[in-house]
């Protein structure tokens, strides 16, 4: 007998119907678009299907490469229940591993981060180097034939993009990140050389709706001047200046430039980079699955979102600035500095949180208009084909 959920008219629904929604969304041309099919939010059995093929699947975009600088720092995280640890190694590369012990899988690194020479199991005191090899098992002589260089941590798939570390859960993972964002970076991104950025901030959030409702609001401006009149607004983009990026497996982007050459949101002096317009352009991209991007002269803001049930996700953000913009704050003023930061990304989260919530309850409804899109809109039809991909 089977046992089923009932939280709103779209819970069971089955994930064939999810899938068959999403494809008959996705064939439409743009001109005839409609929103992400609201079952896709709100299905259990979508929702378990999406942890099969799109987080133990895909690249996850967990950290700053400048967030373990050091050998033995380390950072852990969770992709679709699965712990993962980052360590970066004696020769400075970082790898990553699942964060379980080999013996009988406790989770071996509860800090979120740190420095260590050595990981320890706290149950049974099994002793592991940075590379993930079994350094001393107590008392396992006593058990025949036991050879310690046959167990070791599970190690996984990590890349380097960009300053940002990705791991997949995948055993072979279909893409590299770097070939499968090879566009992305040649025609827009790269000027920017992001992998310079130094990390000021990082911090999580946990609001209540579904993942894809945080990759709706992220991917598309057409809602700054409304609802952000605290934070983005004040760049003053007109609405008939962004221009959305072509289609992508892989990611989604779009951009404006603002009316200002200096100040907020544009180059320093001293960046000989970023060229003509690029000087005051700010990025908005979203690299398939969850991990998304707010690009400036002046700083990015990243955002790796994880479902956490249905109805909640958790996000993890972080905030980072060119050297010659860090080279300028006083170290005195440093820590404020920071902070007024983290007030205004706060201000800027707190204003989102409304919409991202309502668009989970709203899209909970079974009378539902047809629904449109904005000519900005359109990295929010790319994610729909991307789903529609993902889930053939």
């Amino acid at each position: 007998m089977s046992v089923e959920i009932y939280l709103n008219h779209y819970s069971n629904s089955p994930l064939k119907s999810v899938i068959k929604a999403i494809d008959e969304s996705a064939k439409k041309s743009f001109e005839e678009a409609s929103p992400i099919p609201a079952a896709a939010n709100h299905s259990v059995e979508f929702y378990n299907h999406e942890q099969e093929q799109i987080f133990n699947q895909e690249w996850i975009c967990i950290a700053r490469t400048d967030e373990v600088p050091n050998t033995g720092d380390f950072l852990t995280h969770d992709i679709a229940g699965t712990p993962v640890v980052i360590i970066r190694q004696e020769s400075n590369e970082i790898l990553g591993f699942v964060n379980a012990c080999a013996h009988r899988f406790t989770c071996l690194v509860p800090k979120l981060a740190g420095n260590a020479f050595a990981f320890t199991c706290p149950n049974h005191a099994w002793t592991y180097g940075l590379d993930g090899s079994l350094k001393h098992a107590p008392f396992m002589e006593m058990k025949t034939n036991f050879d310690i260089e046959k167990h070791h941590l599970k190690a996984l798939h990590t890349e380097i993009w960009e300053g940002f570390i990705y791991i997949s859960l995948a055993k072979n993972p279909n893409k590299k990140v770097s070939s499968a964002l090879e566009g992305l970076h040649k025609n827009i991104v790269g000027q920017y050389d992001m992998g310079s950025y130094q990390t000021i901030m990082r911090e999580s959030m946990s609001w209540d709706a579904n993942w894809k409702n945080l990759i709706e609001n992220f991917t598309e401006s057409y809602h700054v001047p409304i609802a952000h009149q605290k934070t983005f607004a004040n760049h003053k983009k007109p609405i008939e200046d962004y221009i959305c990026g072509e289609d992508s497996d892989h990611y989604c982007y779009h951009y404006a430039p603002q009316e200002t050459e200096s100040g907020p949101g544009s180059a320093h002096p001293n960046n000989t980079k970023l060229k003509d317009k690029w000087r005051r352009t700010m990025v908005d991209f979203c690299i398939f699955p969850n991990h998304l991007v707010t690009l400036m002269p002046d700083y990015l803001w990243w955002v790796s979102v994880m479902p956490d049930g249905i109805g909640r996700f958790k996000a993890t953000w972080g905030v980072a600035v060119p050297p010659e913009i860090l080279a300028e704050v006083p170290t005195a003023e440093y820590g404020a500095w920071v902070l007024q930061m983290a007030d205004y990304m706060n201000t800027a989260n707190s204003e989102d949180k409304a919409l991202v919530q309502g668009l989970y309850r709203g899209s909970s409804s079974q009378l539902l208009p047809k629904g449109t899109l904005h000519p900005i809109e359109k990295n929010l039809w790319q994610f729909t084909k991307y789903l529609s991909r993902i889930s053939s």
